[in-house]
């Protein structure tokens, strides 16, 4: 999209405009669109940018996904795509022979229960949902199952008001996917053939979330990324920004993802898909990194304000860059160091054609690359947990691998002339100073203003291959014969698992380095947890004693800044201990998170060549100190208590200066921000 140009600035106002769009207010100070150019982009946009560079970001894994849990207070979960999943057993209860359960599987309408799944093993329902396979048939089937896809309003389940009285109409968990599974008991000598584990866990394989479609205006049930990502980015539980893109944007990209490729298998199937969940309680920025990551898509801001999305695919560059934009060449390099760069990238994805399993894809080896370094120089593991097959993946990997090792990098600052570059995704290089041409991707952009006048535009170029966004049959890899074991476990596996850093107070302004664990409880009251934790690098395993209903615990007395393995089994009542979860490295801290910053900072003038420096000490009750700058050099460190009014004199001498002060915790972590500059001359 290359646009006309206009540069404005009316006399005796200083606006200033670019394409259209009003940068600078009268009084030359910078419009909103004007500051998300002015700092290279937009938040969303870098956000984004530099969650999907941090490699595998924080994702649910479909060992977890498919698990029932009864936990008391559980994340909610979205779901794009076609996904095999569990959920949270909401309601639990027995009445004679019978137990009645609720299971929430995601947050969200679905569209269709293609299949349903007692401990893993696919069954079969009559029109009832009664399960007509011979496991679970004695006299009459003994499992029911009935869905509610989440509707607003839904319908409650009826079969339980007739048992529960409590369980009325207005029961309906609007929004929420679930399923309603009713086990009939049977003679002691069935029990353990039919209900080996108790009462049997329900995964279902669903078409999930409903998705607008600007090419048919219509929503149904759809896998195109293109449109999974306008539906995350518009929806409140995603970026609640519903103009973010425009529909001739959406309607474009989705054409892209939906290009019939050919496998190298037979057949064809849809070049960017969307498979796989999100919790509601993840930074959306981290969900829109991965979803971009499975499609290799990147975002970029357009003249009107609007975003424009970029699925993995070549566009010929339409504008050109030469020497006559350029003023000065700031840096040049022949892309990554030895140490950054690398030739091979390996991922794991969600396999559909091997049981909905997280599996290894074939590693992306670029072997051109690895001829040139000498060696095998491996990147970061990809999560690609959103992305349904090989071939996807592996196209993936090898744009991102492009992207992250290119033949050579630049930054330029440029003539004004060249600001119709700044929106473009890519452009055609033609250097002729230094030899350089090509097309080329940005790798970031800003503008430089002298008052409300545009002096030039900084530009940060890649070189880019377009081989790489075509994908050969024989670049589709290996895809595995079977799939890793599924099979139950005798003893579960702890699931949401997690320890961090948290102290203990221990007096007024005391804390003491600690670490907090939670998980989700036992699928079975008979099995209680077993929390064990020793120095990183060391085998000093040191029991916690834990009641069998506990689902968090607080380590303390640990030594700060140390790092420990944390360790999470389950315990038989005859002393069977499963198979553990291990969070390796946690560091101890005694303050989990940085302080407030001192508040209310005020100087005076004494007129005798010192100053009086008034301030509110931090909020945070684990503040440590408070520490005074005068033009960046501390002139003061003070040891009173949080939300404490101080004062100090500073002899300072005269002049004009900035005072500024900050908060430090018991962990000698200093406050994000800073009180002040606060400027005052001294006489």
């Amino acid at each position: 999209m290359v646009a006309a140009l206009t540069l404005l600035a009316p006399a005796g106002t200083g606006a200033l405009t670019a394409f259209g769009v009003s940068l600078t207010t009268a009084g030359g100070g910078l419009t909103l669109a004007g500051t998300l150019l002015n700092v290279g982009g937009s938040l969303l946009l870098s956000a984004a940018s530099s969650a999907l560079s941090a490699g595998r970001a924080s994702s649910i894994e479909p060992s977890t996904l498919q698990q029932n849990s009864k936990a008391a207070s559980a994340s909610r979960v979205g779901h794009y795509g076609l996904v095999k999943t569990g959920g949270n057993v909401v309601f639990h209860r027995v009445n004679g022979d019978f137990i009645y359960r609720i299971i929430v599987h995601g947050h969200g309408e679905i569209s269709n229960v293609r299949q349903v799944y007692l401990n893993n093993a696919p069954v079969d329902l009559d029109a009832d949902g009664f399960v007509t396979d011979d496991l679970y048939q004695h006299e009459r089937s003994r499992v029911q199952v009935q869905h509610r896809l989440g509707v607003v309003p839904e319908t409650h389940y009826g079969a339980l008001s007739e048992v529960f009285p409590h369980w009325t109409a207005d029961h309906r968990l609007d929004g929420q996917a679930t399923s309603l599974v009713i086990c009939e008991a049977v003679p002691r000598d069935k029990f353990n053939e039919m209900y080996p584990a108790r009462e049997p866990d329900v995964q279902i394989l669903a078409e999930t979330a409903k998705l607008y479609d600007p090419r048919t205006a219509q929503t149904i049930y759809s896998d195109n990324l293109a449109l999974a990502i306008r539906d995350f980015v518009a929806s409140p539980d995603g970026l609640n920004q519903p103009s973010l893109y425009s529909d001739d944007n959406i309607a474009e990209q989705a054409d892209i993802a939906d290009r019939a490729l050919a496998l190298a298998t037979g057949g064809t199937e849809p070049q960017w898909r969307v498979s796989g969940s999100y919790a509601l309680s993840e930074q959306p920025k981290a969900v829109l990194a991965r979803m971009l990551a499975v499609g290799a898509g990147q975002i970029r801001l357009l003249p009107s304000g609007q975003h424009k999305l970029s699925l993995g695919a070549w566009e010929e560059p339409e504008f050109t860059l030469t020497d006559d934009h350029i003023h000065t060449v700031d840096q040049f390099d022949g892309g990554p160091t030895h140490q950054k760069r690398y030739n091979e990238l390996p991922a794991q994805f969600v396999s559909h054609a091997l049981g909905h399993q997280e599996v290894s894809a074939d590693p992306w080896i670029d072997q051109d690359r690895l001829a040139n370094d000498g060696g095998r120089l491996v990147g970061p593991q990809q999560d690609m947990l959103m992305s349904p097959t090989q071939r996807q993946t592996r196209h993936a990997l090898q744009i991102k691998t492009e992207r992250d090792n290119p033949a050579w990098k630049i930054s330029l600052l440029c003539y004004p002339s060249a600001l119709p570059a700044y929106f473009e995704e890519r452009v055609q290089f033609d250097f002729q100073a230094l030899g350089l041409s090509g097309p080329c991707e940005l790798d970031g952009a800003s503008l430089v203003f002298d008052g409300a006048n545009l002096t030039g535009v900084r530009l940060n170029l890649r070189a880019v291959n377009p081989a790489s966004f075509v994908q050969r049959l024989e670049d589709q890899g290996r895809v595995q014969d079977l799939p890793e074991p599924d099979a139950a476990q005798s003893m579960p596996i702890p699931t949401f698992f997690d320890a961090v850093g948290a102290g203990v107070q221990t007096s007024a302004n005391t804390f003491g380095a600690g670490i907090a664990a939670s998980w989700v409880a036992a699928p079975a009251d008979s099995l209680s947890p077993r929390l064990r934790y020793s120095h990183t690098g060391q085998d000093n395993w040191q029991d916690m004693d834990l009641g069998s209903g506990t689902t968090s615990a607080q380590i303390s007395g640990l030594n700060e800044g140390q790092g420990y393995n944390v360790s999470l089994a389950f315990v038989s009542p005859g002393g069977v201990v499963g198979e553990a979860v291990v969070i390796a490295n946690v560091i101890a801290a005694a303050a989990a998170t940085p302080p407030a910053p001192p508040t209310g900072l005020i100087v005076t003038d004494n007129g005798d060549g010192t100053a009086l420096v008034e301030l509110t000490t931090s909020v945070s009750p684990d503040l440590y100190q408070t520490e005074i700058y005068r033009d960046g050099v501390g002139v003061a460190v003070l040891r009173d208590d949080h939300s404490t009014q101080v004062s100090l004199i500073d002899h300072s001498g005269a002049g004009t200066f900035d005072w500024t002060a900050r908060s430090v915790n018991v962990s000698t972590t200093n406050s994000t921000t800073d009180a002040g500059p606060i400027t005052a001359t001294i006489a």
